[in-house]
């Protein structure tokens, strides 16, 4: 275990050198209108991060296509934004400093054996031009009706209509079936060499710690290999098999747990401050290989959630003290 936690030291380490250019935007490519324009994310990263009720998610995500042309990227939510704006890139290189910092303190601590009714079918509810990202929010009432209106969508931004990605309507339906019927169209300009577009915070109410992976592998983007790289900050640690069940692999955080002080989620992004009334824990998942995989959204509920027990040497001396002096006290009466 000590050897796995040294190869865990030179990922991280790794990541500081070369530079954070994927991970999973959960989104879905359309390449409507694109004709013989192949697209293809290469990489997406984001942090997921959730306070028990509210969530969130920075995504940045990495695009080409064979020659210049607009894509249209469909993320699914639990529920409308209260809040979209743009972030910025170095919330994914601060962080991982932060937790290259605390490996490297976790690993002298263990060398030093311290550590242990009527409604329209699809209701816009938010669009703004935000940087490079042209976004539209719409909360889905009737699935037919949102097919009907994705296609004028995005014949009124300009693409020549071809035809939705076949599973499409399939995938919708079983989001709704759950409950999340808010869906982000976010329409963004790629060329042909790869490009890391500047993240988007999205912030909402959630019930549970929420990031869509199955949107994307059954897009038309499914077959793309790709790395994913999510980041989730919670009260306390996810349950690993929660992480494998979505096919994602478990990396940092989880063997040994690492708090964020709010001066620390200050430096990632103040909004992941304002989000936390006491110090919450980190972790790294991380996938690579096609995407067409990821047939399973991320989705943890509070009880899949544990406080990591933390030991205190200062408090572990304390009550060291008093038992010896409980001893002594006994001893003596008899």
């Amino acid at each position: 275990m000590r050897n796995e936690f040294f190869v865990l030291i030179a990922i991280f380490s790794l990541l500081l050198v070369f530079p954070l250019v994927s991970a999973n935007r959960g989104s879905m490519g359309i390449p409507i209108g694109l004709g013989n324009v192949q697209l293809e994310e290469t990489g997406q990263n984001a942090i997921v991060a959730w306070n028990g009720n509210e969530e969130i998610i920075i995504l940045s995500t990495d695009m080409k296509s064979s020659e210049s042309a607009l894509v249209l990227e469909l993320i699914p939510l639990p529920s409308n934004p209260t809040k979209v704006e743009e972030g910025s890139s170095e919330s994914f290189t601060k962080l991982v400093e932060i937790i290259n910092r605390k490996t490297r303190e976790l690993r002298e601590k263990i060398l030093t054996g311290t550590q242990r009714g009527e409604v329209p079918g699809v209701e816009i509810t938010f669009h703004k031009k935000i940087g490079a990202h042209d976004v539209t929010i719409v909360k889905v009432n009737d699935l037919d009706y949102f097919i009907d209106w994705v296609k004028d969508f995005s014949t009124n931004l300009g693409f020549e209509y071809t035809e939705l990605p076949s599973n499409f309507k399939t995938t919708v339906s079983n989001y709704l079936d759950r409950n999340i019927d808010h869906f982000v169209f976010d329409v963004i300009e790629t060329n042909e060499s790869s490009q890391t577009i500047k993240p988007l915070i999205y912030r909402f109410k959630s019930d549970y710690l929420y990031y869509p992976l199955e949107i994307t592998a059954t897009s038309d983007v499914g077959w793309s290999v790709s790395r994913v790289n999510v980041f989730l900050i919670a009260k306390g640690v996810v349950n690993q098999t929660v992480i494998r069940n979505a096919r994602l692999s478990p990396r940092a955080g989880f063997e040994y747990s690492m708090e964020l002080t709010g001066d620390e989620l200050r430096e990632i992004s103040p909004e992941l401050e304002d989000l936390f009334r006491s110090d919450p824990f980190v972790m790294n998942v991380q996938y690579s290989g096609p995407l067409k995989m990821l047939n399973k959204d991320l989705i943890v509920y509070q009880k899949d959630i544990s406080k990591p027990q933390v030991y205190d040497n200062s408090l572990i001396i304390i009550i060291s003290v008093i038992a010896i002096l409980l001893l002594i006290t006994v001893m003596y009466k008899l």
